[in-house]
């Protein structure tokens, strides 16, 4: 078990936040104008915006919390679903926190709004404010076709769209599966992202793993906002990650890095998809008392200084 800290948590570099949001705006326009799909309607261009700007005020609180502490409380008029991911905590006999960094490092809020006026989606992730903190493989084919899965996982696809959003898989690892949609679960760790079933051009597309890209101190942003859109029946689910990764120090001779990492407490999802809005709060909290992560730093293998914040919905 690693140090108890208490008082002053690590500081965390960020961008000042009149540049960054100069830059996101900018980041934006380019990402939702080419980018992602070409938004034909005020209406989806009014949700986009507001969903970006919910976004920068849940990274704008998290990232003073982690600098200085406190509490803060971010009002959300939702029009979709929010969900927080991060690690778990656990109370020692002397009165601290532990924080338990998940092994997938995990450590996010994601925002889902449904929205027309798309033209066409990309399906990847594209990052609004910064380098992208997520690596993630995309597979797609259509009917007949073999899909690798890597290593070395084929996956052949059949009857695919036969009147519905579904699709028949055989894998060489793994069982086959029929009739399964959006959301299937392949090996526990591919799963089907998404099914288009427009006419002479059906195709399914496949998940790899989610992936975090560690980042350098000094030179990349600890929280990234990345966004990314795909087809959800007549419209399109357009899809808002707060992602905080780790950022190794080169220059420091033991290694180290830094992690603000998100942990949960109470409820963690709030909202609902294809339900109307919905409004609610997000409360931003600092630990002033908590037990070191143990984990190294991911690229440098040096120590690895955790600040936790933890968050959660409703005051």
């Amino acid at each position: 078990m690693g140090k108890c800290f208490y008082g002053r948590k690590a500081q965390v570099q960020i961008v000042s936040m009149i540049l960054l949001t100069g830059i996101t705006i900018a980041a934006v326009s380019g990402a939702l104008w080419w980018g992602l799909p070409m938004l034909d309607k005020s209406k989806s261009n009014s949700e986009i915006t507001q969903a970006v700007s919910i976004m920068q005020e849940i990274k704008k609180a998290t990232d003073e919390v982690s600098m200085s502490g406190g509490s803060r409380v971010v009002n959300i008029n939702l029009r979709g679903e929010m969900v927080i991911e991060g690690a778990s905590m656990e109370k020692q006999a002397d009165g601290s926190i532990k924080v338990n960094v998940p092994p997938d490092r995990k450590n996010s809020v994601t925002y889902t709004i449904i929205t027309s006026g798309v033209a066409s989606a990309t399906g990847l992730w594209i990052p609004l404010d910064g380098f992208n903190p997520i690596s993630q493989g995309m597979y797609s084919g259509g009917n007949g076709d073999d899909v690798l899965l890597p290593p070395s996982n084929t996956c052949t696809i059949s009857n695919l769209c036969p009147g519905s959003s579904v699709v028949d898989l055989t894998c060489t690892e793994g069982p086959t599966v029929g009739g399964v949609g959006e959301g299937y679960i392949l090996n526990s760790e591919y799963k089907i992202e998404y099914i288009d079933c427009t006419a002479g051009s059906e195709y399914v597309t496949i998940a790899g793993p989610e992936k975090p890209v560690t980042g350098f101190s000094g030179v990349n942003n600890a929280g990234v906002i990345v966004v990314r859109t795909v087809p959800h029946g007549d419209k399109y689910k357009v899809i808002f990650k707060l992602v905080y990764r780790e950022l190794d120090d080169l220059d420091d001779s033991r290694g180290k890095g830094n992690l603000v990492q998100i942990t949960k407490k109470g409820n963690t999802l709030a909202g609902a998809l294809d339900f109307g809005q919905s409004k609610t709060s997000i409360t931003i909290t600092g630990l002033d008392r908590f037990v070191e992560s143990t984990q190294p730093a991911e690229k440098t293998g040096g120590p690895l200084t955790v600040t936790p914040v933890t968050m959660s919905f409703g005051s």
